[in-house]
């Protein structure tokens, strides 16, 4: 009995040892296997930032190999256009920037152990070919590379390229896992000035310029600065020109901060930003500015070239000399003076000029020409040419001119019923486009020798077909204005003005919002000052080059000052509230953004308290630009009773960058002499 009891004892022990054996080899292996996997991790996420910074050095390979890439090599001029030299630009872009920086980076010891393969993408027009892909010495798969792309642009006109750089991470040491990682950096090489890559920015390192902002403006996007000053405390003009100022809150940036020096380091503390969040300073972007006068010499070359006007520019200092050059021109033109016949077209001795919009009283006309519509349409089948001031009238039924118009002289354009131009407009003196009821369209181009005036105060609420459309260019020997009055003015091309460029609407009927707009799918250059106010600024609808429906912009450079003031003049969005991490408004039927990108050579100035600024686009001056905003807790009504300024309340003067402008292929914008590369969305998969 005794030896069974021990021989019992003896099992139990042994079970027990055996049991917590086991349990002891389980904890072993689980902290073996928790080891191993920690090893793993910790090799995963140093191989992948190991990567990034891979991603980073073909970056800034690219960026260097794209000196040796100068645009003026792949163009040549015709009809108005630069047009690439497709096959050459894409070989060079290939075998000498893109193939050699990726090859560049994979020779180097510390990275090729790391990198399974490395390729790049073009996703410019569409679903990539074979050709769109290049491959260094370790290509990809085509299983990691990107099939499909909703870019549009035209790679034969344009040197745009969206490019997606595609990288496959490995573990050298096999002992720690299969870590493998794809992952991929998108870039835009663009032809294009770099200020169209900011939401706001100064290019001045002076003391006395650079970036001032002043208040809580929401910057949902990039800025660029040499200078920066911030403070709390919003500028604004009071109703009898005095100026005031209300404290507010600090700017805030959604975006990163760029510059060429190391002046902005001791402007970038908590204090100085909303909410105490300081956006990061990088020093690793080109800036690459427009020289504005070969640029506007080249863009009205080509206007008088595709015109057959016989007028070349040599330089800048001959832009003195455009007006009276275009008055002998246009009074030169060939074409026999349309007979008076059929009584169409009226010599009188003495005639008032038209009225305006806002009913200006003008002189008297001495022998000039009259044609009215007095109950029948009239069309004008061959081109007419009038050594006079003429008042033309779509009175009480359409005129239609199916060929070119030119004038000696003033012409007024005036239409209360519909009033057409198919062709050309050519003209020695002012051009006075007055819409009072109907449309006024003009299909093709516009050409002054002296000023352009574009007025409309047509009923669109009874007929949205009402209005003024202008298909062509425009070209002014003198000052362009724009005068958009409970109605909308549409520009479907490029503007040019020797002198200032204004858009101003009225105060009248706006209980509801701004009812002033003026549609752009436009770039217009003044060579002096530029002034905008009370107008909603918006895109228009237009075909792009592969029959996609788009919305345009306007993009405004003028060599002068630019003020743009009283927009949305004491309207508030319906909702006061911030609702987003980027403080952009919700979708607002009354107001509608700006879809523009502003530039000045010289200063700009905009205020954010009394008005309410919302621009889809960007703003950039070459010395200063000033922006004055509140944060308003409560609707503004009027001047004198200015609100406080809270957290989590909209600001009154947004920008929300539009990186779209860098896609679009806009040929009127200047070219810079080197592509230059503006980063992308990031990826790891």
């Amino acid at each position: 009995m005794m030896k069974n009891q021990n021989g019992n004892a003896l099992i139990i022990v042994l079970l027990v040892s055996l049991v917590f054996t086991t349990i002891g080899l389980a904890i072993v292996a689980s902290t073996i296997s928790g080891t191993k996997r920690v090893e793993t991790r910790e090799s995963d996420i140093d191989i992948t930032y190991k990567n990034k910074k891979v991603l980073e050095e073909i970056i800034s390979e690219i960026a260097e190999s794209l000196d040796n890439l100068p645009i003026n090599n792949y163009t040549y001029e015709n009809a108005n256009h630069l047009y690439i030299n497709n096959t050459s630009f894409e070989k060079d872009l290939k075998t000498q920037v893109l193939i050699p920086s990726l090859n560049s980076v994979l020779d180097k010891e510390s990275y090729k152990n790391s990198v399974e393969c490395l390729s790049i993408v073009d996703l410019s027009s569409g679903t990539p070919s074979a050709n769109d892909i290049v491959h260094s010495s370790n290509e990809c798969a085509l299983n990691k590379i990107t099939t499909k792309s909703i870019y549009t642009i035209n790679k034969n006109l344009d040197f745009t390229r969206v490019l997606e750089i595609i990288l496959v991470t490995k573990n050298p040491n096999k002992t720690e896992g299969n870590v493998t990682r794809t992952l991929k950096k998108r870039i835009i090489l663009s032809s294009l000035p770099s200020f169209l890559k900011y939401a706001v920015g100064s290019d001045s390192s002076n003391n006395d310029e650079g970036l001032f902002l002043n208040g809580s403006p929401n910057i949902n996007g990039n800025i660029y600065a040499n200078q920066l000053a911030i403070t709390n405390k919003a500028k604004y003009q009071l109703k009898n020109g005095r100026w005031a100022e209300e404290d507010s809150l600090m700017p805030s940036i959604t975006g990163s901060i760029y510059s060429s020096t190391a002046n902005l380091i001791p402007v970038l503390i908590e204090n100085n930003f909303y909410k105490r969040v300081v956006p990061t300073l990088n020093h690793d972007s080109q800036f690459i500015n427009i020289d504005f006068d070969s640029t506007i010499v080249q863009k009205i070359n080509n206007i008088l070239n595709v015109n057959n006007l016989n007028i070349e520019l040599s330089s800048i200092d001959s832009i003195n000399n455009l007006t009276s050059l275009l008055k002998q021109e246009i009074a030169s033109i060939p074409i026999t003076e349309i007979s008076n016949t059929d009584g169409t077209i009226e010599k009188v001795l003495q005639q008032e000029t038209p009225s305006t919009v806002i009913g200006e009283s003008l002189e008297k006309l001495k022998e000039s020409y009259r044609i009215e519509s007095t109950g029948s349409p009239l069309i004008f089948t061959t081109p007419i040419k009038l050594n006079g001031d003429v008042v033309i009238n779509s009175n009480d039924a359409s005129i239609t001119f199916k060929d070119k118009m030119i004038v000696d002289g003033d012409l007024y354009l005036v239409s209360n019923d519909n009033l057409a131009a198919n062709d050309n407009i050519f003209v020695t003196g002012d051009i006075h486009i007055i819409n009072f009821d109907g449309n006024f369209t003009s299909m093709k181009d516009i050409i002054a020798a002296g000023n352009i005036i574009v007025e409309s105060e047509a009923n669109q609420k009874i007929n949205n077909k009402n209005g003024v459309t202008v298909k062509g260019t425009m070209l002014a020997g003198g000052k362009i204005t724009i005068r958009p009055f409970n109605t909308s003015i549409n520009f479907q091309d490029n503007l040019i003005s020797l002198d200032a460029f204004t858009i101003k609407g009225d105060e009248t009927g706006e209980e509801a919002g701004e009812n002033d707009t003026v549609q752009f799918n436009s770039v217009v250059y003044s060579l002096a000052e530029a002034f905008l106010s009370n107008s909603n600024i918006v895109g228009a609808p237009y075909i792009d080059d592969n029959g996609v429906n788009k919305l345009g912009q306007l993009v405004l450079l003028a060599k002068k000052k630019l003020t743009i003031t009283r927009m949305n003049e004491f309207n508030n969005f319906s909702n006061l509230n911030e609702t987003s991490s980027s403080y952009l408004p919700d979708k607002d039927e009354e107001i509608l953004p700006l879809q523009a990108f502003f530039y000045t050579e010289e200063d700009a100035e905009l205020y954010g308290v009394g008005s309410l600024f919302y621009i889809k686009g960007g703003i950039f001056a070459k010395r200063s630009l000033e922006i004055n905003a509140i944060r308003a807790n409560s609707k503004v009504r009027n001047i004198v009773s200015i609100p406080r300024s809270s957290e989590n309340y909209l600001s009154r003067f947004i920008v929300d960058y539009d990186k779209d402008v860098l896609l679009k292929g806009i040929d009127a914008l200047p070219i810079v002499d080197k592509l230059q590369i503006i980063p992308d969305e990031f990826i790891i998969e």
